[in-house]
């Protein structure tokens, strides 16, 4: 028997720019200590950028949908 899935909790958007700030900053570190490595400072600025791509979508999901919550209905 399956059961319907539940919502999980929203991450508030302050916390969720505190987290992309936080993984970032590690990528960031990788990324200056392996400067100039042909393999891995490519490899890590492309993992940089697609999880600013990820995170910037669901950024700007939640605060779409944390607008529309505050938004009075007509």
């Amino acid at each position: 028997m399956q059961f319907p899935l539940r919502p999980s909790p929203r991450e508030s958007t302050g916390a969720m720019v505190r987290n992309i700030a936080s993984e970032l900053a590690e990528i960031e570190q990788a990324i200056s200590r392996c400067r100039g490595d042909r393999v891995a400072e490519p490899r890590l600025t492309g993992t940089w950028l697609a999880h600013l791509l990820i995170s910037s979508k669901e950024l700007l999901q939640n605060l779409l949908i944390e607008s529309a919550r505050r938004t009075p209905s007509s």
